[in-house]
Parts: C-alpha cells; sequence; structure tokens
C-alpha cells in the first residue's frame, strides 16, 4: 500500500494514527513507511517536516529527523532516531508534525510563489533558481542580463504585500496530467508525468499567481502575513534575490529595528538621522587616518636616522630595537629602509602591544625564515619567513624577550 499523503489535501492537518508498511535500516536507526502520513517529505524547494513519532501500547516516542520520498507516486519514508530493529511492520503508531515548522515553510514557500509571480509581472522576470534556508530563502530571476534596481525592488515588494494583505485565496486543483493543467494560466510551463498540481493564489478566472507545485501552502494568502527583501546581488547574469516571509521576516526585522534605535541612541540623534551621523563619522576617520599616516610617516624618518646612527656597529649578534608607537607594518618597513642602508645588519624588531618579534636581514649569513622556524615554536610563538625578513608572534611579552635573548645567544 503506498502511503496516503494527508497535507495534498489537508495541509492544517498537524497528527494521524498510521499503520507501519515497511522498516529499513540506516546508520543504526530505523527508517519507516507508513499508510498514512502527516508529514510533507522534502522536495520542490521545501524542506521536509519534522516531528514525533510515537508506538501506540509501549507509549515511546522518537523523533523524526526528516521525511522523504523516492518518487510523487511511491511511499512517504520518515528518518527517526529509534535505533534500530524498534519499529516492525505491522506496527501502529501515531504521526505528528512539528506544527511552527510546517506553517512557517507553508508561509514562506507562499510568500516565493507571489514575489515570483510579481517578477513576471511587472519585469518579465523568469525564477530559475529557488532555496529555502534556514536564515532566508533566495530566488534567481532572470532578466536576459539586466539587473533590478532599487526602486524596482521596492515596487515588487510593496506588491507583493498589498495582495498578502488582500487576503485572497489560495487553492490547489490536482490534474491527472500536465496537457490538462494548462488550462489554468500557469506562469511557468513544466512538463510532467503523472498527477500534476497547480498551486493558485487569488481567484482561478482571475489569479495574481498560477503554478505547478507539490509544496504545501495556507488557505489565504494574509496568512503569509508579510514578505520582506533583504537584498539583491548579480549571480551568473540573474538577479539573486533574498527575502523571507511571515514570522520570519518579523522576527528579522523586529531584531534589525531594535539594533538601529540602539545604533540610534548612542550618536543620540533619530534613526532617520543616523546616516548623516555615520557619515560624519566616516569624514572624521577619515581625517584622523590621513594625520596618523603623516605622524607616523614623520616618526619613522626620525627612528630611522637614529637607528642608521646607532646599529652600524652591532656585530653579528644584532641590534635590537623596540617601539610601542609603530605598529608591526611599520616596523617591518622601518627595518627594510635602514638594512637597505646598512650591509651586513641583522635587525631584531620587538613589538610589546601585539608581542610580535621582526627580524630583518641583509647579511647572507642570517637566514631569518630558517631562525623563526627552528626556534619559534621553543617559546609557545608562530611564524615564518623568508632569508630577508621573518616575523613571530607571541602570546606573552615574556615569551618574545626569551626567544630574542636566544637569538642574541646563539652568536
Amino acid at each position: 500500500m503506498v502511503t496516503k499523503r494527508i497535507y495534498q489535501t489537508d495541509q492544517y492537518a498537524v497528527e494521524t494514527d498510521a499503520v507501519v508498511t515497511a522498516v529499513r535500516e540506516k546508520n543504526g536507526v530505523d527508517v519507516i513507511a507508513c499508510d498514512t502520513s502527516v508529514f510533507y517529505p522534502e522536495g520542490g524547494g521545501q524542506p521536509s517536516d519534522t516531528g514525533k513519532v510515537s508506538l501506540t501500547g509501549s507509549g515511546q516516542v522518537f523523533s523524526v529527523t526528516r521525511a522523504f520520498d523516492e518518487s510523487l507516486t511511491g511511499d512517504v519514508w520518515h528518518i527517526t532516531d529509534a535505533p534500530s530493529g524498534t519499529f516492525s511492520t505491522g506496527d501502529s503508531v501515531t504521526l505528528k508534525i512539528d506544527w511552527d515548522l510546517r506553517f512557517r515553510n507553508m508561509q514562506r514557500h507562499c510568500g516565493e510563489h507571489m514575489l515570483s509571480g510579481t517578477m513576471d509581472t511587472l519585469f518579465g522576470g523568469v525564477n530559475k533558481g529557488f532555496h529555502m534556508g534556514d536564515e532566508y530563502i533566495t530566488i534567481d530571476i532572470d532578466l536576459g542580463g539586466r539587473m533590478l534596481t532599487d526602486e524596482e525592488l521596492s515596487l515588487a515588494e510593496s506588491t507583493v504585500n498589498k495582495a498578502i494583505w488582500a487576503d485572497l485565496p489560495v487553492t490547489v486543483t490536482w490534474f491527472n496530467d500536465y496537457e490538462s493543467s494548462l488550462t489554468l494560466p500557469v506562469r511557468k510551463q513544466v512538463p510532467h508525468d503523472g498527477k500534476v498540481s497547480v498551486v493558485t493564489v487569488g481567484y482561478l478566472k482571475d489569479p495574481y499567481d498560477c503554478i505547478a507545485c507539490c509544496g504545501t501552502h495556507p488557505a489565504r494568502s494574509s496568512e503569509v502575513g508579510l514578505l520582506a527583501i533583504y537584498k539583491r546581488e548579480p549571480n551568473k547574469g540573474m538577479n539573486r534575490i533574498y527575502f523571507d516571509c511571515g514570522k520570519a521576516a518579523f522576527d528579522k526585522l523586529s531584531a534589525e529595528s531594535k539594533l538601529l534605535a540602539e545604533a540610534a541612541r548612542r550618536y543620540s540623534c533619530s534613526p532617520a538621522d543616523l546616516t548623516g551621523r555615520l557619515d560624519a563619522e566616516a569624514e572624521s576617520i577619515s581625517a584622523l587616518k590621513a594625520r596618523l599616516a603623516g605622524m607616523t610617516a614623520y616618526i619613522k624618518d626620525v627612528e630611522k636616522e637614529k637607528l642608521l646612527a646607532s646599529a652600524g656597529n652591532a656585530g653579528a649578534a644584532g641590534y635590537v630595537y623596540s617601539s610601542d608607537v609603530l605598529n608591526a607594518d611599520d616596523l617591518l618597513k622601518l627595518g627594510f629602509s635602514v638594512i637597505n642602508e646598512l650591509p651586513g645588519l641583522f635587525l631584531i624588531m620587538r613589538q610589546p602591544e601585539s608581542h610580535t618579534c621582526l627580524l630583518l636581514s641583509s647579511s647572507d649569513e642570517r637566514k631569518c625564515g630558517t631562525i623563526v622556524k627552528e626556534n619559534v615554536k621553543r617559546f609557545n610563538g608562530k611564524g615564518g619567513g623568508r632569508d630577508d625578513n621573518a616575523r613571530a608572534i607571541f602570546p606573552s611579552m615574556a615569551d618574545m624577550d626569551a626567544f630574542i635573548r636566544e637569538i642574541h645567544s646563539q652568536n
């Protein structure tokens, strides 16, 4: 007996009594098929339902982590967390879905239909990709290489939401074959063997959207709640649109609204004025960076003269220079400018704040990368480099200074 799929005729059914008709073992757990099921199997871009299965009589309850099928006319299989051998053919069970997940998927799937239909109606865009993820939904809209404008995205979003709030009927019509389904104005004609279900948002004589689909949908568009478009980006010449619907969209917008209010509070302005404040802050930071760059250049010039005057007679052990003003990258630039003018110099540069040690050498005898590689791990550090320069980073100043003393002791 092939599984009777209750969701096809009653998408609001939450549980049903059933009889196990087949059992498989996978990864140490039972996978069962039943004579009837409320579980929607993964397919058509919509994730499967999850839920519970309980054994009648014993009262044992197990999770159903995923449902799947191998054909639209075959059994629905339920992957459980029950140890292999728990279920047997003929067992009486009760199957119950996680209704919150089902309704979320119903909201999201119906909203996707409405947005895709709107893209087709307004701009002639064709949906060539659909994915329902945990954090958002994506669709890929093909406009022959053209990218949607922000104004067009806003128009599509407002158009869909007006239709959602119009409380339009959502109906599923079954046909025995693909050709018969074409009596309805389906948006996208996809030839298909066997029975075809067509989901219509709106009235059959003048639908808002109409397309073949095997997923679950609410009975009224108003149950979608709302649709929010998050962003659009190019993807293989198409428009990849990120959005969500219903409670998922509400939760995200609510959280972001609170973040916006908090950011505005910190800048002592209204949310409407926040962009201006951030622009002013960016200009101020840019000016400060320019001043810092000038001051850093001046410090490097002064320190270079000091190093040239004092490091020339450092000898084989090398010259140790420390700075808590210049960062590691600026120290490296300073070091190169010095060794380029002092042939044979081995320079050890110490940056206390970041616990970073830089080795630079203009001498063929001192291989900086090799020195770091052979010694750094003994002092809990990590790093590497080339013959003329290398970098080592340590968890503490004590480790860094011990490393430097070791380098000195080797000469």
